[in-house]
């Protein structure tokens, strides 16, 4: 935990555009099944991080098709694409001693050249995650007009929508943990995604820096916890962020999760944000749909590479 910051610091050189938080860092390095495995490696020079390893797998009990994941960043003091493969094949090999089968990485879409060393080496993209920012001072007085429509339509429906932290029953973690694993399964995703024991579902939310029940919104119809949304604020730097955003099944196209993203960004607002990102994988076409009508625009997206891994 000690190189948290000297990682956070290299990661915000490589993308400045969208700089890492060291408290977000450090809370993120303790988010893992605790039967997931793992390895980080640091290069560092007079005190500085020049490149990061990170290399994971989940049990391969839980995960029989055998992916394997790694991060790499590397200075741009330093980077050229041997160093680059090197990186690639120092991660490879981990994960040929731990018998993964697939090797996944993801790379934003303008790191061309990191991306052509992959395709090099025998990566094929499978999967894009779009990415998508919302200038709040440009829209402010469109966007808080919306979401006043948005709450008369609930209202009309008998859809409350209030912040976790004045929600009182005494269920509401329990009702909020089953709906956050049913959104999740909706997702679309070409590795099988790991299912989150409550345990480790409450400590990503709930001693998450950069998260606060004062800003998770919620939507009850009735007793029912229908909905969610709720947006990440990096203590330090970074850009606002949401993190997720679920309605239940029996709800949807009733345009809760629309309501809930609006109070979130109006929230933004009023707490000073000048933009705020989201992240949704590409073939998740409800969601895409909203950001689009709400006036995200395009930002780069996430490559997913994938390759197989030779015995």
């Amino acid at each position: 935990m000690s190189d948290v910051d000297m990682v956070a610091d290299l990661e915000t050189a490589r993308t400045p555009d969208d700089p890492r938080d060291p408290a977000m860092t450090r809370f993120w390095w303790t988010v893992h099944p605790p039967d997931q495995v793992f390895m980080r490696m640091l290069a560092e020079r007079h005190g500085q991080a020049m490149a990061y390893l990170f290399v994971k797998h989940e049990s391969w009990a839980k995960m029989p098709e055998r992916f394997g994941f790694m991060r790499l960043v590397l200075h741009q003091d330093i980077w050229n694409p041997p160093h680059f493969e090197w990186l690639v094949e120092t991660a490879e090999t981990w994960l040929r001693s731990e018998a993964a089968v697939t090797s996944v990485i993801s790379v934003r879409a303008d790191f061309q050249t990191e991306a052509q060393v992959l395709e090099a080496m025998g990566y094929r993209v499978v999967r894009r995650a779009r990415q998508w920012e919302l200038d709040l001072v440009a829209n402010r007085d469109r966007l808080r007009a919306s979401a006043e429509q948005c709450r008369k339509r609930m209202a009309e429906q008998g859809v409350r929508l209030l912040t976790l932290h004045l929600d009182t029953f005494p269920n509401r973690l329990t009702a909020l943990y089953e709906l956050a694993i049913e959104g999740e399964r909706d997702v679309p995703t070409t590795v099988p995604m790991h299912v989150m024991s409550y345990d480790e579902w409450h400590h990503l939310w709930f001693d998450n820096p950069g998260i606060r029940p004062d800003r998770m919104w919620i939507a009850r119809e009735g007793d029912a916890l229908v909905g969610m949304s709720a947006v990440e604020y990096p203590p330090t730097r970074g850009v606002p962020f949401t993190a997720f955003t679920a309605t239940a099944r029996s709800v949807r196209g009733r345009g809760i999760a629309r309501a809930l993203k609006y109070e979130t960004i109006v929230q933004a607002i009023a707490l000073g944000a000048s933009v705020i990102r989201t992240q949704n994988d590409g073939e998740n076409a409800p969601i895409l749909h909203i950001n689009a009508e709400m006036g995200y625009a395009p930002i780069q997206p996430y490559l997913e590479l994938h390759r197989k891994l030779d015995p």
